[in-house]
């Protein structure tokens, strides 16, 4: 019950305060209809310059899930299972590096949209992790499918949100494997992890950074 009221107020706390702040400017500017088209165009591409941009952290994260969840496949086919999950120690870190980095974006320039996109993985990643490290006892063979059901949803939401169809297609790929990983025995889940991080995460986030190259050339 603790935990479950700790995930509450952390997310209602990130999720009303960001809500609010969007409230504000909104409401002190008027708009015309010319300027709204204008706005909303200038945050569309704002938004999807801050997320697409090189697919450094694509890479990142497609790298860092891949070899965490690979360790533990190896880890469990060597019947390790007591120290199965140590791989994923590694994600706190891939977090933290993550953050920096936005967190420096974030400086130089934000919106309505890149904000909202901001606090939706702030709040994945926490209850990802929550569930991973505090309820994947309970949770057990049905964790890594969830997980996957709710990246796939986070990945769905930020490609429509900064129009971006190489990141829907990847949302909506990822979200089917998490439906594919229920009829799959437990053992093999994390290699289908590792599976789908290098496919849907890792070479989008190549295919973003060759297309980076390719604009400032």
């Amino acid at each position: 019950m603790f935990y479950i009221k700790l995930v509450y107020n952390i997310n209602y706390f990130i999720f009303a305060s960001s809500i609010n702040q969007i409230l504000i400017i909104m409401t002190t500017q008027e708009m015309t209809p010319e300027k709204s088209i204008k706005l909303i165009s200038q945050v569309i591409n704002e938004a999807k310059s801050k997320f697409e941009e090189n697919g450094a952290m694509y890479i990142m994260w497609g790298v860092l899930v891949a070899l965490t969840s690979l360790g533990q496949f190896v880890l469990l086919k060597h019947e390790y299972y007591s120290i199965s999950y140590y791989p994923y120690f590694l994600l706190p870190l891939g977090a933290i590096v993550c953050l920096i980095y936005y967190y420096k974006k974030e400086k130089t320039k934000t919106n309505q949209i890149s904000t909202i996109i901001s606090v939706a993985w702030i709040m994945l990643g926490l209850n990802i992790m929550i569930l991973g490290f505090l309820f994947g006892y309970h949770l057990k063979s049905f964790l890594i499918p969830f997980i996957l059901l709710l990246l796939g949803i986070g990945y769905v939401i930020t490609g429509n949100a900064i129009r971006s169809k190489l990141i829907i297609v990847s949302g909506l790929l990822i979200n089917i494997s998490g439906f594919v990983c229920f009829n799959l025995e437990w053992i093999n889940h994390s290699l289908l992890m590792s599976i789908v991080s290098v496919l849907f995460v890792l070479i989008p986030g190549i295919v973003l950074k060759i297309n980076y190259n390719k604009k400032n050339v």
